[in-house]
């Protein structure tokens, strides 16, 4: 699995409206990448709980002892329970991309047009520490 995601609270305070839109979008991919690899893993519990309990099936169609049969099915729900929970921790992955892709699109509507008139204004602008209120 990839590195750990990024804190955004260990950004600088002043972060400028381009860099924020930048970071939030690269959070969006990350937390994006990483339920990828949460569903893969899903998947993969999934299929290993169903084969475990095949072999529990198989064992106890070999009279292996009781307990070694209930301890391998029961190993085989504890990781379909598993499985559900990769799953269901991709899930709410996904809505927390969605809802960072959804700041980024709210942060472009309600400001882009501040900023292209920043770029477009001919006068100097002065330090950003003036515009800073107390």
């Amino acid at each position: 699995m990839a590195g750990p995601i990024r804190n955004i609270t260990d950004t600088k305070a002043s972060i400028a409206y381009r860099e924020l839109r930048r970071e939030v979008a690269n959070l969006a991919k990350e937390v994006t990448r990483g339920s990828e690899q949460h569903r893969v893993l899903a998947a993969r519990l999934a299929e290993a709980a169903k084969n475990t309990g095949r072999v529990a099936d198989n064992i106890a169609s070999l009279q292996v002892d009781a307990a070694t049969v209930a301890e391998t099915r029961e190993l085989s729900r504890t990781m379909q329970g598993l499985g559900e929970s990769a799953g269901s921790y991709a899930g709410r992955a996904e809505d927390a991309a969605r809802a960072a892709r959804s700041t980024d699109h709210e942060a472009t509507r309600t400001h882009e047009g501040i900023q292209q008139a920043v770029d477009r204004n001919p006068v100097e602008m002065a330090n950003r520490v003036w515009y800073t209120q107390e």
